[in-house]
C-alpha cells in the first residue's frame, strides 16, 4: 500500500507545462489513466485556476526545485489533496511537507458555533467544511498513517487566491473559534501583501535541497492502514478524539453539532448519514460519541447487532458507563429522560415494528433524543424483518413533523481506500441495475485473489497475516449446520472436500481459548474458525476470505439463489431470499482492509470467478506469477 498522485514534478517543470498551456489537458489525461473516468468540469477548472497561483509563488521565492505533488491520494482513503509540496526543512535539512488546500472562493461567511462556512452562490451543499479544518485533516492523516512523517515537519495551509483580506478575516481561527491544528493553519488571500506573506512563509519553511529524493521516499513510503475500529472504542467512551476525520466525515460531525443548537430553539431535525461499506459510518459514530461526551452531553450509541454492541462493551474495558452508552435499538421503549444525541449506528438493522403495541422502532428512536442520528447502508439488510431504509426513516420523520438532513458519504476508508473494489463486488453480485460482472482491474492499494480450494485460501491468509502482523478471517455463507460446543470443543461443522473447520462459537461463553461469537472478528482467538454474516457484519479485518456456499451459484450467465441449501432459520421462509443472500455475500466480501480471497464450493461458480481476472492462487496458497 503506497501513496500515489496525479502528477509529480518540480515547480520549474510544472511552470513549463503551464506556460505551454497544457496543464489542464495533461492532468485530465493522467486522471483518466489513473481512475478510468473523466474528471468533473469543476475539478478541471480548479486545476487551471489555482495551481498556477502556487507555482508562481514557488518560482518567485526561488523554490523552483521544490517537488509539487498534484492530487495526492490520502493514505487511508480515496480523498485527494489539491497540492502537496515536498522539500527540505530549512533548519534541519530533513524532509518537509506542506499540504495546500486551494479554494477559488471570493465570498464566504462563518457559520457560528461550528467549524463550517457558507459560500454564497456556490454550487452544491451549503454550509461547507471550513477550509482550514479540511487542510488540517489532511495534515493529520499524513502524520498518523505515514510512519516516516511522524517526526517530520508537516504543515497545512489554505490558498484563497480570489478572496479579499477583509472577507478572509471573518473566518480566521480567532474569529471563528477554530480548534487545534485548524486554528494554526495559515490562510492567504488575493492581495499583493497576502501573496508576499505566502511566499515569505514558503521561503522560511522550505528548501529545494534533496526535494526529488524526499518526494520519491514519500511516494514509496510504507503506509500503516487505519487502526481497527474497535481499538478506538475506549477512547470514545472517555470523550477523546478517535480518528482524524476527512471531508464528508468531518462535515457530518459538524452538522450534528449544529443541529443540537437548532433543536433547542425548537427546530428539531433528524440526521441521516448514508454510505456504503468502508465510508466511515461507524468511525463517525464513535467520533460523535467522543465529542458529545467531552461536552458533557447525554449521548447514547445504539445498534441492532448483538455482536457489535457486546464487542463495544468488551473494548470499552472496565468503564462502567459502557453498558449505558452502548445499547440496543429495542432498549428505548421506556425511556426515562430524553437524550441530547442518539447515534443509531447500523440503522439498516431497524425493525419496522417495535415490540408491543407502541410506536414503531424508528419513531421511538427519533423521539428519544433532541438530535437523532441514523447511519445506514441499505445494501446491508440481510434478515427478514430488518427494514432500515432511507424511506422508512424519512416517512417516520415526516409523520412526526421533523425535517430530515441527509448526508451522503462517498470516500472509501476501507478496502485500500479504493471505491473500485466495492463497485466491482456490487456488479459481481448483480446489485447495480444494468451492470453485469466485469473483469477485475488490478489496484495499487487492494489485493484480490481466487482460490482453487479452501485449504489454499487458508494458507494464503495465514501467511499474509503473519507477514504483515495483521488480522485475517474466513467467513462463509450459512450453508452448514451449526452445533453447540461439546466437551469443551467446537465441532468441525464446515466440511468441504476433506477440509473441515468449526464455525465460531455459537454461544456467549468462551470455549477453551476460543472467544464467544460476539468477539470472533476482533479477538486473536477467532482465527481458525469460520464466521458467518452475523459475526462479520459491522466489523473489519486486514485480510478477508469468503466462501460462497451452494445457496448462491452461477448458472447460464446469472446468479441462482437456492434457499434449500441455506441453514439459517432466520431466512428459511424469506420470500426475498435472493435479495438477502446477495446482500449477505456483499457484506462478507467487503470486510477486508487490505485484500480479499474468494472461493466457491460450486465448481462452475468458482471457474466464473477465476475468469474475471483476479489473481489466482495455486493449491499451496501461493499467488501465481501475474494476473490473467
Amino acid at each position: 500500500m503506497a501513496l500515489r498522485c496525479l502528477y509529480q514534478g518540480s515547480a520549474d517543470e510544472l511552470a513549463e507545462i503551464i506556460v505551454q498551456g497544457h496543464l489542464v489537458e495533461e492532468l485530465r489525461r493522467r486522471f483518466v489513466a489513473m481512475h478510468g473516468a473523466k474528471p468533473r468540469e469543476s475539478e478541471s477548472a480548479s486545476w487551471g485556476g489555482s495551481i498556477p497561483t502556487v507555482v508562481d509563488l514557488l518560482i518567485s521565492a526561488g523554490l523552483q526545485d521544490v517537488q509539487v505533488l498534484v492530487e495526492l491520494t490520502a493514505p487511508i482513503c480515496d480523498v485527494r489533496m489539491d497540492i502537496v509540496l515536498v522539500g527540505s526543512e530549512r533548519e534541519t535539512g530533513e524532509i518537509c511537507v506542506v499540504v495546500v488546500e486551494n479554494k477559488q472562493w471570493s465570498q464566504v461567511r462563518p457559520v457560528r458555533g461550528t467549524q463550517m462556512v457558507h459560500v454564497p452562490n456556490a454550487p452544491g451543499r451549503n454550509p461547507r467544511l471550513h477550509p482550514a479544518v479540511q487542510a488540517d485533516g489532511y495534515r493529520q492523516v499524513l502524520r498518523d498513517f505515514v510512519p516516516m512523517l511522524r517526526t517530520a515537519k508537516v504543515m497545512s495551509l489554505v490558498n484563497l487566491h480570489n478572496m479579499p483580506a477583509a472577507v478572509l478575516e471573518t473566518i480566521q481561527g480567532d474569529s471563528q473559534e477554530l480548534e487545534g491544528g485548524a486554528k494554526r493553519t495559515q490562510m492567504y488571500g488575493q492581495e499583493l501583501e497576502e501573496r508576499e506573506r505566502f511566499a515569505a512563509m514558503l521561503t522560511k519553511t522550505l528548501s529545494g535541497e534533496m526535494a526529488l529524493e524526499h518526494a520519491h521516499d514519500l511516494l514509496s513510503a510504507r503506509v500503516s492502514p487505519t487502526d481497527s475500529l474497535m481499538t478506538a472504542v475506549n477512547k470514545s467512551v472517555r470523550g477523546r478524539s478517535v480518528f482524524p476525520l476527512l471531508d464528508e466525515q468531518r462535515i457530518a460531525v459538524e452538522y450534528v453539532k449544529a443541529q443540537l443548537a437548532a433543536s433547542r430553539r425548537g427546530n428539531k431535525r433528524v440526521v441521516l448519514i448514508v454510505g456504503g461499506p468502508g465510508t466511515g459510518k461507524s468511525v463517525i459514530a464513535l467520533e460523535l460519541l467522543a465529542a458529545c461526551s467531552k461536552d458533557g452531553l447525554k449521548v447514547v450509541h445504539a445498534t441492532g447487532s448483538r455482536s457489535f454492541t457486546r464487542t463495544l462493551w468488551e473494548y470499552a474495558g472496565e468503564d462502567t458507563r459502557a453498558r449505558r452508552i452502548f445499547r440496543y435499538f429495542n432498549s428505548f421503549e421506556t425511556l426515562r429522560s430524553k437524550l441530547d444525541v442518539l447515534i443509531a449506528d447500523e440503522a439498516h438493522r431497524l425493525r419496522r415494528q417495535a415490540s408491543g403495541t407502541g410506536p414503531s422502532q424508528v419513531k421511538q428512536l427519533i423521539e428519544a433524543a433532541d438530535v437523532p442520528v441514523f447511519l445506514l447502508d441499505e445494501h446491508q439488510v440481510v434478515r427478514p424483518g430488518e427494514d432500515g431504509t432511507i424511506q422508512l426513516i424519512e416517512n417516520a420523520a415526516k409523520e412526526m413533523k421533523h425535517e430530515v438532513l441527509r448526508i451522503d458519504l462517498r470516500s472509501q476508508f476501507r478496502c485500500g481506500g479504493d471505491p473500485e473494489y466495492i463497485r466491482w463486488v456490487e456488479q459481481l453480485l448483480g446489485l447495480v441495475a444494468g451492470e453485469p460482472p466485469r473483469r477485475w482491474r488490478p489496484l495499487e492499494n487492494y489485493e484480490l485473489y481466487v482460490a482453487p480450494t479452501p485449504e489454499a485460501m487458508e494458507k494464503f491468509l495465514n501467511k499474509r497475516a503473519a507477514e504483515t502482523n495483521s488480522s485475517a478471517r474466513i467467513a462463509a455463507g450459512f450453508c452448514w449446520p451449526w452445533s453447540f460446543p461439546r466437551n469443551g470443543t467446537l465441532a468441525d461443522n464446515v466440511r468441504i472436500n476433506g477440509w473441515n473447520r468449526p464455525w465460531n462459537a455459537k454461544g456467549d461463553e468462551w470455549v477453551g481459548d476460543k472467544p464467544p461469537h460476539t468477539l470472533w472478528a476482533t479477538h486473536p482467538g477467532g482465527r481458525g474458525q469460520i464466521g458467518c454474516i452475523y459475526t462479520a457484519q459491522g466489523f473489519e479485518y486486514a485480510w478477508a476470505g469468503v466462501i460462497f456456499g451452494p445457496d448462491l451459484v452461477w448458472r447460464d450467465g446469472g446468479w441462482q439463489a437456492d434457499i434449500s441449501q441455506n441453514r439459517d432459520r432466520a431466512v428459511e421462509n424469506a420470500l426475498d431470499f435472493d435479495f438477502l443472500v446477495r446482500n449477505t455475500y456483499r457484506v462478507l466480501a467487503t470486510r477486508g482492509m487490505r485484500g480479499t480471497v474468494l472461493y466457491s464450493v460450486d465448481r462452475t461458480t468458482n471457474v466464473m470467478l477465476a475468469k474475471l481476472g483476479a489473481r489466482l492462487l495455486d493449491y499451496d496458497g501461493v499467488p501465481m506469477n501475474a494476473p490473467r
